[in-house]
């Protein structure tokens, strides 16, 4: 990447997996994307106010110029999608969450956390400005913030986000990064530096990307020089931060359409990953540090909430088991597939009474999909040549009809095929989990 992760990569240190939303622009799901390497065009930095108790937990003029400095960077660098299903699915579950992110009781805790106004402040606050963007690479699995509200999230982090509550976790995450000024908060805790100093710091370090070459290399210097290489080292307060995300990150999701447990199983995702990967030491370029331990004091944190963590609930939260029915042709005739986490389970040709083969296939899914959330296991799951069927529990969850036998010859090959790609997702579930 042109980007320095000298530079941006301690921007996601600092804001950890960071969030930002606004609404798109009126007819922005059908412009062009715009290439890599174009800027947008941002209106001036409206006039602050001083501070007071009312408008303490929005952002300093200096934060706001500091995100803005960061967008002009990121999108020199990224192509970023205005349109498309990443586009739309990423506005979607946005809104419901930074509407939850800016409500009293999220800024009440900012406020009680972090005691604010200070007496000395003199700093001129204006609104956020939150805006959320995709990406386009897959790249890297990541999402970020910069100071004042811009959040990014990359496709390859959408993809792995599989379902929209764990999307809105890592958002919700992100949104207490911005909302809690963090990369203020680092820079304060790591140097006692007034709020005019630390911002120039940081306003360096952006120009020093833009300007390239020596400027570049200069202001990673001014970064690692001054305090980063040893903020690496404070361990404990680098985890703290990501740890108040993640708690506020939930507590903002209950104040949503979306379950709190999908920051729980998307931080399982990067717990597997690091676990596979053999917890490399990334020192300051790390981006999600101690993922182990936060899965477990996220756990923790989503039962004081209230609310259930088994595997029931995990899977439908995560979409570990995705069911799927779609429209299909067999020997001229209108059949359904039916396919779980995008393999075939079964062709589904012949109609059931007043059912017709898609209708058949959906009643399936819904009855394999209750039964996953009721945390079976592989020793559930059986098949019933007698039957021609597919038990879960002795449910026959899969009914092999003759017109569906004739796509693989016999209803015997179509239930084993049905069984053993069950078992195949159930399989890997638990490979998931150990690895």
């Amino acid at each position: 990447m042109a980007i320095s992760l000298r530079i941006f990569g301690v921007a996601v240190l600092l804001a950890g997996v960071s969030s930002a939303a606004a609404q798109p622009p009126s007819g922005a799901g059908s412009r062009p994307n715009p290439p890599a390497g174009s800027a947008p065009n941002l209106p001036p930095i409206p006039p602050g106010v001083r501070t007071t108790p009312e408008n303490a937990h929005l952002p300093t003029e200096g934060e706001i110029k500091l995100g803005r400095e960061g967008v002009l960077e990121v999108e020199k660098q990224y192509k970023v999608l205005t349109s498309g299903s990443y586009h739309d699915r990423l506005q979607r579950v946005v809104r419901e969450v930074v509407r939850a992110a800016q409500s009293p009781e999220i800024v009440a805790e900012f406020r009680r956390v972090y005691q604010v106004p200070r007496p000395d402040d003199r700093s001129k606050r204006v609104p956020f400005e939150y805006t959320f963007k995709v990406l386009d690479t897959t790249r890297e699995v990541n999402a970020f913030s910069l100071p004042g509200g811009p959040i990014y999230v990359t496709r390859g982090l959408m993809d792995q986000a599989i379902s929209d509550h764990e999307l809105a976790g890592v958002l919700a995450h992100e949104c207490v990064h911005v909302a809690f000024h963090h990369a203020e908060q680092l820079i304060k805790k790591s140097r006692k530096l007034n709020t005019s100093q630390m911002w120039a710091l940081l306003a360096a370090a952006v120009a020093g990307v833009a300007g390239g070459g020596q400027a570049a290399a200069a202001a990673g210097n001014i970064l690692m020089g001054a305090q980063f290489v040893s903020i690496a080292t404070l361990t404990g307060y680098g985890q703290d931060l990501e740890t108040e995300a993640d708690k506020i990150g939930a507590l903002i999701l209950t104040r949503t359409g979306f379950h709190p447990l999908g920051i729980y199983t998307f931080m399982q995702k990067l717990a597997r990953d690091e676990r596979r990967r053999g917890n490399p030491d990334y020192g300051i370029y790390r981006s999600h540090p101690y993922t182990n331990q936060r899965v477990t004091a996220l756990q923790r944190e989503i039962r004081r909430l209230g609310y259930s963590v088994d595997p029931g609930v995990e899977r439908r939260v995560s979409g570990a088991y995705r069911l799927e029915v779609t429209p299909h042709q067999f020997q001229g005739r209108e059949a359904a597939e039916l396919r779980l986490n995008g393999n075939l389970l079964l062709t589904v040709v012949a109609p059931d009474g007043m059912l017709a083969p898609a209708d058949r296939a959906q009643r399936m899914a819904q009855q394999i999909e209750s039964l996953f959330a009721a945390n079976i296991t592989s020793s559930d799951v059986r098949q019933s040549n007698e039957q021609g069927a597919v038990l879960i529990r002795g449910i026959p969850v899969i009914r092999v009809l003759p017109d569906d036998a004739a796509v693989l010859g016999s209803a015997a090959a179509v239930v084993d095929r049905a069984y053993r790609e069950i078992l195949r997702a159930m399989l890997q579930e638990q490979v998931d989990r150990i690895k």
